[in-house]
């Protein structure tokens, strides 16, 4: 296949630079992840990977005093009603599961 159209983008710095490093650590060229991408699209007829929104929590300091203090009144809630559990007890599950690896 004849390589006779150039594609030019503007991306972060960044976020380049660390695709950038896990290419090269695969041993892949950017221009070659790329055309890799490109026949996935086309053979699928689609974007090969499903978009979704990560359910990361962001990080503390993203959050509003209002977001924090309606957290705190939650926690209080649950801890007033008994729907937490002690961290003994959490220790003691994940002993269990690990099979007392901890």
């Amino acid at each position: 296949m004849q390589k006779d159209s150039t594609i030019s983008l503007r991306i972060d710095r960044e976020l380049k630079n660390d695709v950038d490093k896990i290419l090269k650590s695969l041993g892949i060229p950017m221009t070659t992840a790329i055309t890799m991408y490109f026949n996935q699209i086309k053979m699928r007829n689609g974007i090969p990977f499903t978009p979704v929104i990560s359910n990361m929590p962001k990080p503390y300091e993203d959050y509003t005093e209002d977001e924090i203090a309606l957290m705190c009144d939650k926690a209080i809630e649950e801890h007033t009603n008994g729907t937490t559990i002690s961290s003994q007890d959490v220790e003691a599950k994940l002993r269990k599961k690990f099979n007392n690896a901890l």
